[in-house]
């Protein structure tokens, strides 16, 4: 694999982590789940342009998660069996990710997609669908835990980037579990931060060290 392909997905990471931070604070600061049904409606309407656009802005960014996914990836494939392993798993988790947060962010915009239908909405249906969005963007912490967590033991045993990019991935596992007792209860959504912070937090760092060029691809 040449350098300017590892450093173009470095960069693909970087570029990726911008815009999902972009999506994460464009609707400012969302109700939370056990918030009165009257609240979470007014929020949805007020803040609909910037959630559409938000949505927008996740479907660009992912595919760029994805290929900087694949290749590193590719960068373990020298190794042993193992550690090929490793990094399948690895891009399986990412792979897990990607769509379910493509329908978490269909079904939040799905009660603003046409103006003017959140309004007519019963309470019931407009909480129904907050809290389902809600659980989903959690669910994505099962595929973000495999693909942080497989990548680190790969880095470990591969050595093909840097030690520091390993145990960001570690934090961004630990960070992932955390998250996924944010599903436990509306109470416990807050826990839900840490997973998409550690996560950012991995990418960025990866793709840094790639666009860096301090990646080395795994011997044969």
């Amino acid at each position: 694999m040449s350098e300017r392909t590892i450093r173009i997905a470095g960069m693909a990471g970087i570029a990726f982590v911008v815009l999902i931070l972009i999506t994460v604070f464009a609707g400012g600061s969302p109700p939370a789940l056990d918030d009165p049904v009257g609240k979470v409606r007014t929020y949805m309407v007020d803040h609909r342009s910037a959630l559409l656009i938000s949505n927008v802005i996740g479907l660009i960014a992912i595919p760029l998660v994805v290929w900087f996914a694949v290749v590193l990836r590719e960068l373990f494939r020298g190794g042993d069996r193992v550690t090929s392993a490793l990094s399948t798993a690895s891009l399986g988790g990412l792979l897990i990710t990607a769509p379910v947060a493509i329908i978490g962010g269909s079904i939040n915009i799905s009660m603003i997609y046409i103006d003017g239908v959140a309004n007519k909405l019963g309470d019931d249906t407009v909480r129904v669908v907050y809290d389902v969005q809600a659980l989903i963007f959690a669910g994505t912490s099962a595929g973000i835990v495999l693909f942080t967590l497989m990548a680190a033991l790969a880095i470990r045993r591969s050595n093909v980037l840097p030690a520091y990019v390993m145990w960001v991935g570690f934090v961004a596992a630990l960070g992932n579990v955390v998250t996924m007792f944010s599903t436990a209860g509306s109470g416990a959504a807050a826990l839900g931060i840490p997973g998409v912070l550690t996560f950012a937090l991995f990418i960025l760092v990866g793709g840094i060290t790639m666009a860096m060029g301090k990646a080395t691809p795994a011997a044969t």
